[in-house]
């Protein structure tokens, strides 16, 4: 049964235009953005959600970078606060920080993963 939001790919191909950003790859729920070589911004991550609620967009997005706790403070200076951190590491997973945007949008801060990894880019 499909139960992605219809427009879930809109806001994800909103995002990769208004950013200039690259398609790299998409896998199940998930579709990753990145800037062109040698662009030190970070990933975004699209992950679809099955509905719409008063918390939770189609998308639920996710920004990878290379230092993730200098990332949150930066974006803590710009007015982002945190709503929790999620810490795997002991499971051998990753740890993330879930913000909100100064409208109460929620987003992940979470640590880069190679570059190599997925599928190729396409434009």
């Amino acid at each position: 049964m499909d139960v992605l939001p219809a427009d879930a790919e809109r806001v994800v191909a909103f995002w990769k235009e208004a950013l200039g950003y690259d398609h790299l790859y998409d896998r199940g729920n998930y579709t990753v953005l990145l800037p062109s070589a040698g662009d030190h911004r970070p990933r975004m991550v699209f992950q679809r959600v099955p509905e719409r609620t008063v918390d939770k967009s189609p998308v639920h997005v996710d920004l990878r970078v290379d230092e993730p706790d200098a990332e949150v403070e930066r974006l803590q200076a710009l007015g982002a606060s945190v709503a929790w951190t999620i810490d795997e590491t002991a499971e051998g997973l990753s740890r993330w920080t879930t913000m909100t945007d100064p409208q109460g949008t929620l987003f992940c801060v979470c640590p880069a993963r190679p570059r190599t990894e997925g599928v190729t880019r396409t434009r």
